[in-house]
Parts: structure tokens; sequence; C-alpha cells
């Protein structure tokens, strides 16, 4: 209500540039009072407001979060929501220089990087109060005679950022008069640190494939390795990764290929050919389907199957008469290739060689027959399905298996 009242009577932004967004978690008994005490100021005011219902315990549940975590996720979805949809530039919070503070306490018990010690950062979300203390704001609410309703479960310790404001931070202000805004600075000084380091980042060393972000080998072997990881998955929207999990990942470019680790949210790291690799990994399909000419979907994949316009496909045309009675599939215990000038092996060996990662290989069609593999889709053909001169000199289809991802 501060934060509205400064916007309302500040002269920069117009009322009818401004929004009001409410989101209701539906996890008080009052909750429903407050929405009603905020949608009929701006009524009154007529002022445009917005108000969103969220299950935040089931979100929490789906998710494997906290209360607090899931009901900051979904809000943040509501008020992203509107910018992606053109309703709003920006957002304005009603953060202060104490919520800064115990923003920055939290990450660094958590096992935070310079990026989160230097607190709440701004760019789409702008908090005009981000230095104003409480006091101050009291200041203001007084000489201005604002309205507002307090959230009861401010004075509940189970939250980690109520316990902090609640029980941590006056116990240090006891010892350490002024020791907020001494983290507050401290907070600025990591943010110019970061900055800086941030003109030293590699970019090149970040890159994408197959629904996986890759860190060059290169990169996890410099003083910067930690920060390549957190660059990394702030591309999975994490807010509680631990020091102990960046360390996991960076020590996976020591160890042998194919290693894994498993970090918060459900994605995994693991080491590859020259990378680490964080996904989050997709349940298996075991279906399988008849193949035909044309388009075959299998779990939301296609694989064209084309006849008399034989393209390359591994180094190899497929002669599509050979590939009667054949079934489109992924990858199962038992399968075995035979590669074109090769000995026939299991298909799990044959990944190996050619260095395909673990993670992609369950999402490689096949085109098979019982437990052989005659076609693996978009790589490479069998020794058996591949052209031969019989294959241009007679009626036999000659043609080209591709995927269309």
């Amino acid at each position: 209500m501060c934060l509205l009242h400064a916007v309302l009577y500040c002269g920069v932004i117009q009322k009818e540039n401004i929004i009001v967004v409410h989101v209701n978690h539906c996890l008080r008994e009052q909750a429903d009072s407050d929405e009603l005490f905020v949608r009929e100021y701006c009524n009154k005011n007529r002022i445009e407001f917005v108000a969103k219902r969220v299950d935040v315990n089931k979100h929490a549940a789906a998710n494997g979060l906290t209360v607090e975590q899931a009901a900051r996720n979904l809000r943040y979805d509501v008020f992203f929501d509107l910018i992606k949809h053109g309703k709003a530039d920006v957002i304005l919070t009603a953060h202060h220089a104490l919520d800064n503070a115990e923003t920055v306490l939290m990450h660094l018990f958590r096992g935070a990087g310079l990026d989160g010690l230097r607190g709440m950062v701004g760019g789409t979300i702008v908090r005009p109060f981000i230095e104003i203390y409480p006091e101050e704001l009291d200041e203001y609410v007084n000489a201005n005679n604002i309205k507002y309703v307090v959230d009861s479960t401010n004075f509940i310790d189970d939250a980690d950022r109520n316990f902090i404001r609640l029980n941590v931070i006056p116990l240090i202000e006891q010892r350490y008069r002024g020791a907020v805004r001494a983290v507050n600075a401290f907070s600025r000084e990591c943010g110019s640190v970061s900055d800086y380091l941030d003109g030293l980042f590699d970019l090149s060393c970040i890159s994408h494939d197959g629904g996986a972000v890759l860190i060059a080998e290169r990169a996890l072997s410099t003083a910067l390795a930690a920060r390549y990881v957190r660059h990394a998955l702030s591309e999975f929207s994490l807010v509680d990764i631990t020091r102990g999990q960046i360390e996991r990942v960076v020590q996976l470019a020591k160890m042998r290929t194919g290693a894994v680790v498993e970090l918060t949210g459900g994605i995994l790291a693991a080491k590859e050919y020259g990378y680490v690799s964080l996904y989050i990994p997709r349940n298996k399909f075991d279906g399988e389907i008849p193949i035909k000419m044309g388009a075959n979907f299998i779990d939301g994949l296609a694989v064209d199957i084309t006849a008399d316009q034989p393209l390359n496909t591994g180094g190899r045309h497929v002669d599509l008469d050979k590939l009667n009675g054949a079934v489109l599939r992924f990858r199962r215990d038992g399968d075995v290739f035979t590669p074109s000038g090769g000995m026939r092996k299991k298909l799990k060996q044959f990944f190996i060689d050619c260095k395909i990662p673990k993670r992609l290989r369950d999402r490689i069609p096949l085109i098979c027959r019982g437990n052989e593999v005659l076609v693996i889709v978009g790589y490479y053909v069998a020794k058996d399905v591949g052209i031969t001169s019989k294959t241009w000199n007679s009626a036999a289809h000659k043609g080209a298996v591709t995927p269309r991802w």
C-alpha cells in the first residue's frame, strides 16, 4: 500500500498506466479479506486491479518445494505472465533494505556464491524501496495516513525468511549495531565484483543441445568454474541450489564419462564427451508402431520415410523393401546393431563407441525387427538394409529415413 501510494503521487507514472496485481495464495483465513481490502481501494481510486488465486500447497507437493518457495514461484508466474502478454512493461515490488539483507543472509547460509550475495537484483523487476529501511517507510505511512493490513504469518518463524527476520537479525543487531546496513553495503560490493567477473565470462562455454544446457569441460577447470555452473543452472529457474551441489557438478569434469549426479528440482548433471550437461530427464516411452510410408509419429517425434528420393542417412541409403514388417520404437535391453563394414554388437556399446551422450540414447528413434536394429534414425543404417547394386537396378525401393524433430 505504501508503494502504491508513492507511485500514485510521485508524478512520474500516470494512473491509467498502473495495474495493481494481487496474488491470493489461499493459505490464510483472512486471505480473501486482504484481497477485498486492495480491491476496494483500487475501485475507489479508479485503478486497474487484477486478482489471481493460486494453489500453493498443490504446487509445492507436485514439485518438491517448500510452501514459501512455491508461493514465490506462482506469484512471479502471475507477474511475468502480464509482461508476456503485453499488458505490462515492468514489475514494481515493495521490497526494502531489510528484505535485501534477509535475502543475502539466506543465500549465505545456503552456500551461495557472489551472485547470491549481491542480494535482490533488478532487470524487469524494479524495487524502488530497496535502499529504504522499514523505519523510514513507517514514517512515510504515518505522515500520509496510509491504510494497510498486516499478514499474520509474518510473525510465525517457520519459513526461512521469517526465522531470520524474527530471530537472527535482532540477535545480531544487539551485538553489532548497524549490522543490517553493513550486510547491504557488502551486497553492493559483491554486485560490483560480480559485474566485473561477468566481463571475464566466456559465453561460448555454455551451449544447448536436445533440451540440455552444456558446460564445456575446459570452463570447469578455471577459477570461474562455479560461476559457469550457476549460469547454466539459472536457465532452470532454480532458487535453492546449494554450494555443495555446485561443487558436485564441478567435480563431474574430473570423473569418467557417463557419471551422473542428481540436483534439486529433478535436474541431472552428467559427464559427457568434453562437456557436463544439465537436463531434466523425460520418462522413457516403451511403445512401438508399425512403420509406414510418409510421416511416422512416436512420443512427440516425427520420422519421415520417403521413397524414390534417396537421401544420405549416416553415410548410407536405405533399401525400403528390407524394412517390411519393422517397427518404430526406442531402445530396449538386448538390442543389437550391425554397422556397415563393422561387426555385430550390442546397441549400448555402439552408442558408447560413437560417443552419443547417455541422455540422448532413449530419445533416438529406432527401426527394428525383433531385437535387431535396422536404422538408428538420424545416425546410421544397418549393413543388411543398405542399398546394393541390386537395389538400383531392380524395382526395389530406394529411399531415406529421416527425423523431423
